[in-house]
């Protein structure tokens, strides 16, 4: 069975099986060859300058939780001259 993964522009990765450790949470997974030359084209559109956010949980639930608030209208002026 295979399980899809969502991809930001179009498409979907398809996942064979997860691989999971004793307490169940996912580290690795099963794709197909095909999927493998995907998946590498879609790791290049993201620059290496932004990359290390991907490897920052904390940053880019940070960054995500400020994209909703913004898209929600929770969004306030900063004010230059008072930094």
């Amino acid at each position: 069975m295979t399980i899809p993964i969502k991809q930001r522009r179009g498409g979907l990765i398809r996942v064979k099986q997860y691989i999971t450790d004793t307490k169940g949470h996912k580290v690795a997974a099963v794709i197909e060859i095909e999927e493998l030359t995907r998946l590498k084209a879609m790791i290049d559109i993201i620059p290496t300058s932004e990359a290390w956010l991907y490897k920052n949980k904390e940053a880019l639930e940070s960054v995500r939780r400020g994209l909703k608030d913004a898209a929600k209208g929770r969004i306030t002026k900063l004010k230059i001259d008072e930094l």
